[in-house]
């Protein structure tokens, strides 16, 4: 035989019984090929409340929460250069239309749920895939792609940054600031229906490029549309 074998993988995980510590093991893998600005809270810590982290940590839960442990299909994680694809071998309960709408679920193994959900790691209520959306929507500007059949459901996230979702928020955030100069992020962030998180961003960007600026004190100031 001649030649090399074509790499399938640069990293694997063996197989673990212990389900927390494959979670964990797991996460700590996948926080690595996230892009995660480096942020700090109030008190001067660095905060790890990032949509994106939130939306790839639901994903995980939710793959761990629904799988088939007894199909012969096993649960999967891969990671590509632009894109994370986390693959169920189980199928959704219903449409994705309908699970987003009604917010959803039906957990395959409640006993694993009910644990997860006493650790903080899942949902005490819906299915999470909200989270998923909206988190990964408000940072890399893109949706996770769903899709299945009768015996899988994956959900692919992208590792690019979209192009257009940005311009149109920060076209709205600065009709916002125009209508209401007292406006806060919050404020701006639940009538855009996107995170607070995002809307910080995307402010922070139109302040870079000198569209808007902040008159006086961060509590009690206004915002200002720089004329051009």
């Amino acid at each position: 035989m001649t030649g090399d074998a074509p790499t399938h993988y640069s990293y694997r995980l063996s197989e673990e019984e212990n389900l927390f510590r494959f979670y964990f093991s797991i996460f700590e893998r996948l926080i690595k090929k996230t892009d995660l600005p480096f942020a700090l809270r109030a008190d001067g810590f660095a905060t790890d409340d990032q949509p994106q982290l939130t939306a790839i940590r639901d994903a995980l839960a939710n793959l761990l929460i629904h799988s088939d442990y007894f199909s012969p299909v096993k649960p999967r994680i891969r990671v590509f250069i632009d894109r994370i694809e986390f693959l169920n071998p189980n199928s959704l309960p219903k449409d994705l239309e309908s699970i987003i709408r009604e917010d959803f679920t039906m957990p395959r193994n409640p006993i694993v749920t009910k644990i997860f959900r006493v650790i903080k790691l899942a949902e005490n209520a819906g299915s999470g895939i909200d989270k998923m959306i909206n988190g990964w929507k408000a940072y890399y500007e893109n949706v996770p792609a769903i899709s299945g059949g009768i015996d899988y459901y994956k959900i692919t996230f992208p590792l690019v940054k979209g192009t257009g979702v940005s311009e149109k928020t920060s076209e709205k955030i600065i009709l916002l600031i125009k209508e209401n100069p007292s406006i806060s992020a919050k404020e701006i962030a639940e009538k855009l229906g996107v995170s607070p998180r995002a809307i910080e961003m995307q402010i922070a960007k139109l302040k870079k490029k000198n569209i808007i600026i902040r008159i006086g004190p961060a509590k009690s100031g206004q915002w200002a549309v720089v004329d051009k």
